[in-house]
């Protein structure tokens, strides 16, 4: 969809046109979803997530920039819905990412329970490593090594060189991996 037309949509919705709001959802939710269900692995959560986000985008429209990508702005707002769900505790032990998510931390999903439960706990303990980066860190190793999105547009998203966003990965998969070699050796 084209982001000259969603960020219109967006500040005609701003002004007060409801219209245009029922616009951006019906053309933004399908990707929000699927968004959500990186984090979730379960479609219910997924839906309740974006749901969820389409109350805040209402709520907070007015905090809204014109001047800037309503796409990065609605993702930004979804993104943080998504990791504030994954960080209540309740929800770890509940309902940790499914077998899509863990895809990306161990190959595909295990036929074996015991490696299915190995690969969630192993997830688990990498959300609470990342969960000790700082935030820009934490955005960058989320959105590329999580959600995979491109590199280059998480780069233009977040207002930072391409450079500049590979050197943060790197630094944040350096600290994960040292919180996961530390927790595992017990320091």
């Amino acid at each position: 969809m084209d982001e000259r037309l969603l960020t219109a949509w967006a500040t005609r919705f701003r002004d007060g046109d409801e219209g245009s709001f029922r616009k951006l959802v019906d053309a933004l939710t399908r990707t929000l979803v699927a968004m959500a269900y990186r984090y979730t692995g379960d479609w219910e959560w997924a839906r309740d997530l974006t749901q969820d986000t389409w109350i805040r985008v209402h709520e907070q429209i007015r905090r809204y920039d014109p001047t800037r990508s309503f796409v990065s702005w609605l993702h930004g707002v979804h993104r943080h819905a998504c990791l504030d769900h994954v960080r209540r505790a309740w929800v770890r032990r509940e309902s940790l990412p499914g077998d899509a998510a863990l895809e990306h931390l161990g190959g595909e999903a295990p036929d074996d329970p015991s490696v299915d439960v190995e690969r969630r706990e192993f997830r688990a303990r990498v959300l609470d490593a990342a969960t000790r980066l700082s935030e820009s860190q934490r955005q960058v190793f989320v959105r590329v090594d999580l959600e995979e999105a491109d590199q280059s547009q998480v780069a233009l998203e977040m207002g930072i060189r391409p450079g500049t966003l590979r050197t943060t990965l790197h630094f944040a998969r350096r600290r994960i991996a040292a919180a996961l070699i530390a927790n595992e050796e017990g320091v």
